[in-house]
């Protein structure tokens, strides 16, 4: 374990109160989905699409002929149970580390002032009309060394917010029931939960990286104190991203991200709880050279293929420990674009090319806006019907 990135809280067990009123009844979405990552030689394969679009799953339900409901969960929780899948909701949670508001004191015709008050002083964030936080580089508030006291101060200030989070998480739960697993949204230690741009933070890493490691552990504590409560109200999964090595290099992400990884993943089961990891990228190198089985994630995806990524399914699972369920890969391209034949050809393939081992059938990210029914359905129906 990397001592910098473990909790001052030490590491604790979940009591078995605490576990057993957040179980899953038998025979639900949620129940499946997790008997299968906890134990998948003994349970029925899962296919969960990874956040199909409100639109794809209105026009899907309406394609079959059934009610949309107005709302995107109940729309996929429908359609889950007419097609026979277990969908997963990613809940996000850096709004509660970081909940900035606008100051229309402070803003003028021109320009929006944002501000968030910290113990170091109330940390300021000027943009232009018409832009929002994150949407170029010089948008985001880390800009500066500065900038990292208010971060680090910002990120002490969350566990003032614990009854507004708890509330959260329990309407999210009630919501999804046991209809769906919930993951709780990416902070990022490394990204500095989505804070900084990726430009500035490699700049900041090489001018100040004592600076942003102490970023990275106040906001990697910052993120524990949440993924707790989300545990005692019934998420599922905790979770983290990375980026493939068309953004990064392999010696970045051993140093930034692989020791939060292997510390979220540690943190987590000796919780009881279950760990989620997210790559979409070109990922093959850390398969094959046992990066990604050291981090011990219980879900990893996406193991996109070209050309969004590199990966050849079959060689990256066989990368993993049996415990390690991998997810995905079905091509959005494909999926949005390809004909229907060619979105079943490409679900056989991914299934036969995992079968008889620890893989959830899914696609390579989130599902596109305008992916056609039609294939939609036949990635789903196909999935299904090889995994019984």
């Amino acid at each position: 374990m990397n001592e910098s990135h473990v909790s001052r809280l030490g590491r604790q067990v979940a009591s078995e109160d605490d576990a057993a009123g957040c179980t899953a009844a038998p025979g639900t979405a949620r129940r499946r989905f997790i008997d299968y990552v906890r134990s998948p030689a003994e349970h029925r394969p899962v296919v969960s699409p990874f956040l199909p679009k409100p639109d794809v799953l209105e026009a899907t339900l309406q394609h079959l002929g059934l009610p949309t409901t107005g709302d995107a969960v109940g729309d996929e929780i429908a359609l889950s149970r007419a097609v026979d899948y277990e969908p997963m909701f990613m809940v996000g949670c850096t709004q509660f580390i970081f909940p900035w508001e606008i100051d229309e004191q402070g803003s003028d015709k021109d320009r929006v002032c944002y501000t968030l008050p910290t113990e170091a002083g109330t940390w300021t964030k000027r943009l232009p009309r018409g832009m929002v936080m994150g949407s170029t580089e010089a948008s985001f508030p880390v800009q500066t060394e500065e900038d990292h006291l208010y971060f680090q101060s910002a990120c002490l200030s969350v566990v003032q917010r614990e009854e507004q989070i708890r509330t959260f998480f329990r309407q999210w739960r009630r919501k999804v029931a046991d209809d769906g697993v919930i993951v709780i949204g990416h902070v990022n230690p490394y990204w500095l939960a989505h804070q900084v741009g990726q430009a500035t933070w490699f700049l900041h890493w090489h001018d100040f990286e004592s600076t942003y490691r102490r970023s990275m552990a106040a906001v990697y504590e910052a993120s524990l104190f949440v993924f707790a409560l989300a545990l005692e109200e019934g998420f599922d999964f905790m979770s983290a991203s990375g980026l493939g090595l068309e953004m990064t290099s392999p010696d970045l992400f051993a140093a930034m991200d692989v020791p939060c990884l292997s510390d979220y993943a540690a943190w987590t089961h000796d919780r009881g709880g279950l760990f989620w990891y997210h790559n979409c990228g070109r990922t093959q190198r850390f398969f094959d050279a046992g990066v990604f089985d050291r981090i011990e994630a219980d879900v990893l995806e996406t193991v996109a293929p070209p050309p969004a990524g590199d990966n050849e399914l079959a060689s990256a699972r066989a990368r993993l420990r049996p415990g390690s369920c991998t997810k995905g890969n079905l091509d959005l391209g494909l999926l949005r674009d390809g004909s229907v034949e060619a979105v079943r050809l490409a679900t056989r393939s991914m299934v036969s090319a995992t079968a008889g081992q620890a893989h959830i059938h899914s696609t390579a990210d989130a599902v596109l806006p305008g992916t056609p029914p039609e294939n939609f359905l036949a990635h789903l129906s196909t999935a299904r019907a090889m995994t019984g």
